[in-house]
């Protein structure tokens, strides 16, 4: 095929213009087989096999197989490497850099903590990111349009620290009130809530592992409720637990902008830089929207108001 031919990516009917590929290999590279990872994986393999005269091949491996010499010679057999979840992502950093590395279904917040923290991450044409969370801007306006107040509570712990003044600049901006507590530990989560709570509207989670576990997140949904703070989360897990509502990215969806993003990788170039899911989902649960009596757009209406917001900064 020549440079330039348009490729037609059939999941979701999108289009692009590819490079004349040689038979090129996509690896990706999961914490662990199963679960999300692996649907990903398979959504990936699936978008990436469909593009009309794309020598494409996708060989998934894990972090247990990714081992020795014979793991060196798999990470460095592709044009690029996907990193699934904060595990691969942890051990791909400590590689030697020889080919780009996309991680994918991580946080912000570690990815941004680890790129500080190693050398060989520093360079985003060698190592980006598509986040597992969404803009900061999507979450407070759909804070904002659910309608439970001005004033958003949010649980920060020390993985999730540096997103302090991130999280102030977004409330600003869409007109609202970000009231912070810092979770020294996880002894001071209750404490920590429960002072939160009274100057809140909302609580908005925010990926933080030392917070939001699953050892924690029963207690966060019963005070809060106890509290009628809603509380918006960050996955449907979280809805179906309790939750008001989520804006989060399926696996699918992850998979289908990573297709994008590797269709439109320059001959010889590197990764764009890190960025925000670019689709996205919403849940509402329908009887917490009920109990605390707001009136509440459903979830349709929701996704269309926030798809019609400007795209959000990484």
């Amino acid at each position: 095929m020549r440079s330039g031919f348009l490729c037609i990516l059939v999941l979701a009917g999108l289009s692009f213009h590819c490079r004349a590929w040689a038979q090129e290999t996509v690896t990706v590279v999961l914490s662990e087989d199963g679960g999300a990872y692996a649907e990903f994986a398979s959504h990936l393999s699936d978008a990436l096999g469909q593009v009309v005269g794309a020598k494409t091949v996708v060989r998934i491996t894990t972090l247990a197989t990714l081992s020795g010499a014979k793991g060196e010679d798999l990470a460095r057999s592709g044009h690029v490497l996907v990193a699934v979840g904060t595990p691969a992502m942890t051990a791909m950093a400590r590689r030697p850099q020889s080919v780009p590395v996309l991680n994918v279904l991580v946080p912000r917040a570690s990815f941004r903590s680890l790129t500080r923290s190693s050398p060989r991450t520093q360079d985003p044409k060698l190592f980006s990111a598509v986040f597992f969370d969404q803009p900061l801007g999507r979450q407070f306006s759909l804070i904002r349009y659910a309608q439970p107040g001005r004033r958003v509570g949010i649980l920060l712990g020390k993985d999730s620290a540096d997103l302090s003044a991130s999280l102030q600049a977004a409330a600003r901006d869409a007109q609202m009130v970000a009231n912070i507590e810092m979770v020294a530990d996880e002894a001071d989560l209750l404490p920590a809530l429960k002072r939160l709570l009274p100057n809140s509207d909302a609580l908005l989670a925010v990926p933080d592992a030392t917070i939001y576990n699953r050892s924690n997140i029963a207690t966060i949904l019963l005070t809060s409720y106890r509290a009628k703070v809603p509380l918006f989360g960050f996955s449907p897990s979280y809805v179906k637990a309790g939750a008001l509502a989520a804006v989060y990215s399926q696996p699918w969806q992850i998979a289908h902008q990573v297709a994008e993003i590797i269709q439109n990788l320059p001959a010889g170039g590197g990764l764009p830089a890190p960025q925000s899911p670019r689709y996205f989902s919403v849940n509402v649960n329908p009887q917490v929207r009920l109990s605390l009596e707001l009136s509440t757009d459903d979830e349709a209406q929701l996704l269309q108001k926030l798809k019609q917001l400007p795209d959000s900064a990484p």
